[in-house]
């Protein structure tokens, strides 16, 4: 007879990842119970160490129930994840390593030691009190963002000292309700105490990098490392928003394994265990360098339908696999410079100004759309009656939908996504007189958007 399968507490999974842990063939292999929402974590007055103390005592409460704890997302699923676990005796990521991929000043310092020539320049500010030019052990321009970091909010490049004065004040009406739950779950976890001196309220300055973005996706599982697959970037004109993310990677090959060393140090350094990864870096031509933009203690859940689409591999039942101490594979899957016969991209839809949704897909649409191409995802991220500034955005745009695509070669791709765009109906009206800029129209006139 069949040995049960253990459940897994899921911790305040997104609405992509219950999407993904809701396809019956991950249903048929595992038991699943989720426990709230990542949405929740964002309402005022979530309480993360309440949160916390409530799963343990409901966990207490049917120990024998299950098999494994598990955060997907970064902030603060994954953390609280890991004080569950670490509270219960659940094998998971430790704390202190996600800490480090988390807490963006001591992730840099971890880096620095480990792979110095990647590392950039980099000096952290003190929100609590004004900075001065002296301050700085960088030229302008230079770039700064959060210490704790969620959705690029705040990151930006900075051009002269009263840019930098204004970021400042802006940090500090910004960012104090998210450092401060992230300063009381490190205040709650066993973090060594050399870890604790710089908060969560806190600014990073970096000299300025450049050149093509890629990120770098894997998983460590004992004394493996495994990366799997670097991923293109791409961003709309005169900006930092992203426009869409391409796998395989067409940078060389060997910069690509020189990225996976590069990890691979990186991952043993911090400590990181039984979880994905995803390391974002730029590869400036030029002069052939490689810089590390930040590590992440997680798996790219945008990228999922993408290894799936090229690769056939499931990251969502590879990180469940992970979380109840089985080998995931996928050890096959890196292959930088290998011909696919197939590439896949994210495609990211947002408008440049602020709007009111009017219209959306509706699920009769969807199935046009996933009928016309049946291996497409499609994550519609704004609902009919709200402004499209009611979801979390970044500084610059306002997303509404994921499209995620593949074909066997890239001109087939972006014909696909422009066919794709017109069978998934949107309509936004301007707010206060803002101008509603399309996607790629970074010139449009005031007016009611439909796509």
């Amino acid at each position: 007879m069949a040995e049960p399968a253990k459940r897994i507490l899921v911790l305040c999974p997104t609405a992509r990842d219950r999407a993904h842990f809701s396809r019956p063939e991950i249903r048929k292999a595992h038991d699943l119970e989720f426990r709230g929402t990542d949405e929740e974590t964002h309402e005022p007055g979530f309480d993360g160490l309440r949160f916390v103390d409530e799963t343990i005592r409901a966990i207490q409460g049917g120990r024998g129930a299950y098999g494994a704890v598990l955060g997907i997302d970064d902030f603060p699923a994954s953390l609280m994840g890991a004080l569950v676990a670490e509270a219960l005796g659940f094998v998971s990521p430790s704390f202190e390593s996600l800490f480090l991929c988390q807490h963006k000043y001591y992730s840099r310092l971890r880096q620095r030691d480990l792979v110095p020539g990647a590392t950039p320049r980099f000096h952290v500010l003190d929100l609590s009190r004004d900075p001065a030019p002296s301050d700085l052990p960088m030229p302008f321009p230079i770039f700064v963002k959060p210490v704790k970091s969620y959705l690029s909010i705040l990151a930006r490049r900075i051009e002269t000292f009263p840019d930098l004065a204004r970021a400042v004040e802006e940090a500090r009406r910004r960012l104090a309700g998210i450092a401060r739950m992230f300063d009381g779950l490190v205040g709650a976890s066993r973090l060594d105490q050399r870890l604790r001196a710089v908060p969560g309220f806190a600014l990073l300055v970096e000299e300025l990098l450049g050149g093509h973005q890629v990120t770098l996706d894997g998983y460590a599982f004992g004394d493996e490392v495994v990366p799997l697959g670097v991923v293109d970037s791409f961003f709309f004109p005169r900006s930092l928003s992203f426009e869409r993310f391409e796998y395989p990677s067409r940078i060389p090959a060997a910069v690509q394994e020189r990225m996976a060393r590069i990890a691979e140090r990186c991952i043993r350094g911090i400590g990181l265990d039984r979880t994905f990864f995803n390391i974002e870096f730029f590869y400036r031509e030029q002069d052939d360098a490689v810089h590390l933009v930040e590590i992440n203690g997680r798996m790219s859940s945008q990228f999922a339908p993408l290894y799936r689409m090229v690769d056939g591999i499931d990251t969502y039942a590879m990180q469940l696999d992970l979380a109840l101490g089985r080998d995931p594979g996928g050890r096959g899957t890196w292959a930088p410079g290998r011909s696919r016969g197939m590439v896949a991209a994210s495609f990211v839809l947002r408008t440049f100004a602020d709007g009111y949704v009017r219209r959306v897909p509706g699920p009769e649409e969807t199935a046009r759309l996933e009928k016309r191409f049946p291996d497409a995802f499609v994550e519609v991220l704004v609902k009919e009656g709200e402004h499209l500034s009611d979801e979390l955005q970044d500084d610059e745009s306002y997303r509404y939908a994921l499209v995620d695509l593949c074909a066997k070669d890239r001109k087939a791709l972006l014909k696909k996504f422009e066919e794709a765009k017109n069978l998934l109906p949107f309509a936004f009206e301007p707010v206060h007189g803002a101008r509603c800029e399309s996607a790629g129209d970074r010139d449009g006139e005031g007016k009611e958007c439909e796509t």
